[in-house]
């Protein structure tokens, strides 16, 4: 499985969004959003968010516990109401700076949901011969 691909949604008054239609069968009946430490928010399948857990769970004790406060604490355990919507919760917005317009954004295992605005902005300034660089370093 592999989330490929950009869609924009609006946020509307009561704080759901529509999840788009192509992420929907793949993300099943429950999955799980989180923040990392860009401004962008982290969405995972419940298989891959328990395997996410359990490699946290692995590291010595007292990385782990920053780590769980930092990613596990926030996280919001999802399920999708009958319209294809969710509500996300007001802590998860703050940090990703979302206000109206989301951008979905498949990213292989994962989902990233930005703010649009955030993200236009970290596109208009994306260093392209970066990208150029790690494409040629690792023949992609």
């Amino acid at each position: 499985m592999s989330f490929v691909g950009t869609f924009s949604h609006t946020l509307d008054a009561k704080k759901r969004v529509f999840i788009p239609s192509k992420f929907r069968e793949e993300l099943g009946a429950e999955f799980y959003i989180t923040r990392k430490f860009d401004p962008y928010l982290s969405v995972y399948t419940a298989k891959d968010w328990e395997e996410y857990v359990e490699r946290i769970s692995s590291l010595p004790e007292a990385d782990a516990a920053e780590l769980q406060d930092f990613i596990l604490g926030a996280a919001q355990k999802c399920v999708i109401d009958a319209s294809g919507r969710i509500v996300l919760e007001e802590r998860l917005m703050k940090h990703a700076r979302i206000d109206k317009s989301i951008l979905f954004m498949g990213a292989g295992k994962q989902i990233k949901i930005w703010a649009e605005e955030v993200f236009n902005e970290r596109e208009n300034n994306r260093d392209l011969s970066y990208i150029r660089s790690l494409m040629s370093t690792y023949k992609l």
